[in-house]
């Protein structure tokens, strides 16, 4: 009966810490490309492609991967150097859809939902082909860099969260986007790059900081046509269950960051909280008071 009650003991105590171990630990901040409809997200909104669950880990294979392994290298669209380039062309998400048209020297939004903000910065690039199957370098895509409308910018840094500097909240993140005025083309590729911040590394010229040196990196690309009117848009046609979906009532808050139970103004951020984890959070907690419960019953017993 002793042992029967130290086993049971061992096991709750066990059980409860575990679970408290799943709610403390952080989240990798990961984030994905939602407009224009990225090749590896545009599965969400109803459009012919192959779906891509991870489409929030496009990081290059991850920091190991990305600087001790391939020197600091990734795939344009943020597949690791040295593995599949699944999307880029001739890959399973490049099917050659055209997601979005503009004009010529339009200001376009882009909105970027991240799971995790890690602070650091987003930049935008475009390389102008008329071909969507076209292999693209990065070498291209670094001589059109896009500039942040309301700032002139090439770099949209993001305000930090919490006492750590993270929010560990989802959030949707609005840029405007200056498109150049000299560039026409049928199957543009946008790409947006999200460089981590949150880590302490070391530059270059020796300063040692957090952000500074390598970080982590996630990347999105999105096929657009700029210029032509004539361009047929892949529509979608599949509408996906909710839980894949996210909002489908979205309203933008300028200036302004959510959080579940408070608000703070950040300048020059516009941004909106799609969900956080509270809701799997007292799951786990109802769970627990149960399990701790029936636990003591049998030490009782």
């Amino acid at each position: 009966m002793l042992q029967l009650k130290r086993n049971s003991a061992l096991h709750v105590m066990t059980w409860v810490m575990a679970n408290l171990l799943v709610i403390a630990t952080p989240a990798n901040g990961h984030g994905r490309l939602l407009e224009p409809p990225s090749r590896a997200s545009m599965w969400r909104q109803g459009f012919d492609s192959p779906a891509n669950y991870d489409d929030n880990q496009l990081f290059c294979g991850g920091v190991g991967v990305q600087y001790s392994e391939n020197g600091g290298k990734c795939g344009v669209c943020g597949d690791p150097w040295n593995g599949p380039r699944e999307h880029e062309a001739g890959g399973r998400y490049a099917n050659g859809i055209i997601v979005r048209k503009y004009k010529v020297g339009d200001v376009i939004t882009a909105t970027v939902e991240l799971t995790a903000n890690h602070k650091g910065f987003f930049e935008f690039r475009l390389c102008p082909t008329d071909n969507p199957f076209e292999k693209i370098k990065q070498s291209c895509l670094n001589k059109h860099p896009l500039k942040v409308a309301s700032t002139g910018k090439i770099r949209y840094y993001l305000p930090g969260g919490g006492s750590d500097g993270i929010s560990y909240a989802t959030q949707r993140i609005e840029i405007e986007l200056q498109l150049p005025d000299d560039i026409k083309c049928r199957a543009c590729l946008l790409q947006w790059k999200y460089n981590a911040g949150n880590s302490w590394g070391v530059d270059p010229d020796g300063t040692s900081c957090i952000g500074c040196g390598n970080q982590e990196q996630f990347y999105g690309c999105a096929d657009v046509a700029i210029g032509h009117d004539d361009v047929v848009l892949g529509k979608p046609a599949v509408k996906h269950p909710w839980y894949f979906q996210g909002e489908t009532e979205i309203k933008w808050h300028i200036g302004v960051i959510k959080y579940k139970n408070s608000t703070s103004s950040r300048s020059g951020a516009d941004s909106l909280v799609v969900g956080d984890h509270s809701v799997y959070i007292q799951f786990l907690l109802f769970v627990n008071v149960l399990y701790v419960f029936g636990g003591f019953r049998v030490l009782l017993w």
